[in-house]
């Protein structure tokens, strides 16, 4: 909760106990009706409105209310008050539930020096026709978020979820959830700004790009995604159209997952997601072309701030997979992350050869089932390069993504683990952080080569 929000609820609760258990009246308690008015308006004004609070907004109009009825020092209370100041107590509970089991999700906060600046966009690869739309001549369209070190924290603060009304409802479907679980996601604290000005010092910045799950979006990372960039990356996420939850093109098209396009016999299976995987790889190369041209044109925000000879990759679920096949194929990535990652589509030829690169997978113990951990632990075994495999207890598929800092009932939905779901993303971050400085920056990270401080993290290398 909030800081006016658990001062609201303070200013309620005192008058109404002790108009529970006295029956006096002293003129004190006026002071609280005035205390509740001013942190409802204070609330309103700089935290902003929420569902979750209209009991506590009821109650202290009720208490505005009857502090307008106080007369020669006493209230002209109604007969059976104490039943109505039993109600009230029932509605305050109310009222703490709600934001407590719905509270404003609160990202751990980014440790390194630079602010954040973001931009959208929207892009066409005229090169490869579309897979997965029925026009003939349609091209492979993609929409883009980027986040980029920032030279000020002037501009306009970022949305977590853009198009909250019309995206909300849909990912809540997704997850079998009610859609009022994220209707105030973009009351979330993002300290990330829109359209800035990129940063000059410790330019050019490495170049990450993260991959998405199946039904996915492109923010679901952001914890991970503000860390690296406060710590001077450059990081990309497409949108993998028509494979995730919902793209919104600029020209008001709106298209929603459907899995009969990916997955034709109407059930996920590796063998119909194998194109999938394939096309998303080829997604992020076009991403890395079309980053190259932005770091030769004049005027882009990102001009000269690119290092196209660093680049990692990191994704979940199938983002995972694809990261793992665009490695494959493209020498461009100098190393990659899979985060409990779907390898079975991925190309058949990864059980002979694994990927030159240096690769980090980082799961669940059950990763996505027998058949999915065994290819997993066959690919780190076929590594080229050093390779590291960390298994979190206690964690469950979306214990990956920011989905589980949603609510704390996450468990109870069957979305997250027994893990405290901050704490966890705070250790995969730390690890994903080392990793890419070791092997995209060539900065040695002692934490990856020492034992695991956490006791629900274990760590098992295999070093070239």
């Amino acid at each position: 909760m909030r800081l006016f929000e658990i001062l609201l609820l303070i200013a309620l609760l005192i008058p109404l106990l002790w108009l529970l258990v006295s029956r006096k009246r002293p003129h004190w308690l006026l002071i609280f009706p005035g205390l509740a008015t001013l942190f409802a308006a204070l609330h309103l004004a700089f935290e902003g409105y929420r569902w979750q609070m209209i009991p506590a907004y009821g109650l202290t109009a009720v208490f505005f209310l009857l502090a307008l009825r106080w007369r020669d020092g006493k209230f002209q209370a109604p007969r059976l008050a104490w039943l109505g100041g039993l109600l009230a107590l029932l509605l305050w509970l109310v009222a703490l539930a709600l934001p407590v089991a719905m509270p404003v999700p609160t990202l751990p906060e980014p440790t390194g020096p630079y602010a954040v600046g973001t931009f959208t966009t929207f892009l066409v690869d005229e090169s490869r026709p579309e897979n997965y739309t029925t026009a003939p001549n349609d091209n492979r369209e993609l929409v883009a978020q980027v986040w980029y070190p920032a030279a000020n924290r002037d501009g306009q603060p970022a949305d977590y979820l853009p198009d909250l009304e019309i995206a909300g409802p849909v990912i809540a479907e997704q997850f079998g959830l009610p859609s009022f679980l994220v209707s105030h996601v973009n009351l979330t604290e993002l300290d990330i700004w829109q359209d800035v000005p990129a940063a000059d010092d410790g330019a050019p910045f490495p170049v990450i790009v993260f991959s998405h799950g199946l039904s996915g979006i492109r923010m679901q990372n952001t914890t991970m995604v503000r860390e690296l960039v406060s710590h001077g990356y450059v990081v990309i996420a497409p949108e993998h159209s028509y494979a995730n939850a919902i793209t919104i093109f600029p020209d008001g098209r709106i298209f929603i997952y459907d899995p009969a396009r990916i997955f034709p016999s109407g059930q996920s299976n590796a063998t119909e997601a194998k194109p999938l995987v394939q096309t998303w790889a080829n997604d992020i190369g076009f991403l890395l072309d079309t980053m190259a041209g932005w770091n030769n044109e004049a005027g882009h925000v990102l001009n000269g701030r690119l290092n196209l000879n660093q680049v990692g990759v990191f994704g979940h679920s199938t983002g995972g997979g694809a990261t793992v096949q665009f490695c494959l194929q493209d020498a461009r990535c100098k190393a990659g992350v899979g985060l409990d990652s779907w390898l079975l589509p991925v190309n058949d030829s990864v059980m002979d050869a694994g990927p030159d690169q240096p690769f980090m997978f980082i799961s669940t113990p059950s990763w996505l089932g027998p058949e999915n951990q065994a290819r997993g632990q066959a690919i780190f075994n076929n590594l080229a390069a050093d390779g590291y495999e960390l298994t979190l207890d206690g964690t469950q598929h979306y214990d990956f993504t920011d989905l589980v800092l949603l609510s704390p009932l996450t468990p109870q939905l069957g979305l997250s683990g027994s893990i405290d779901s901050a704490y966890g993303l705070t250790i995969q971050t730390q690890y994903l952080l080392a990793f890419f400085d070791q092997y995209v920056r060539e900065r040695p990270s002692a934490s990856l080569n020492e034992p695991s401080p956490y006791p629900e993290l274990s760590i098992e290398h295999n070093l070239k």
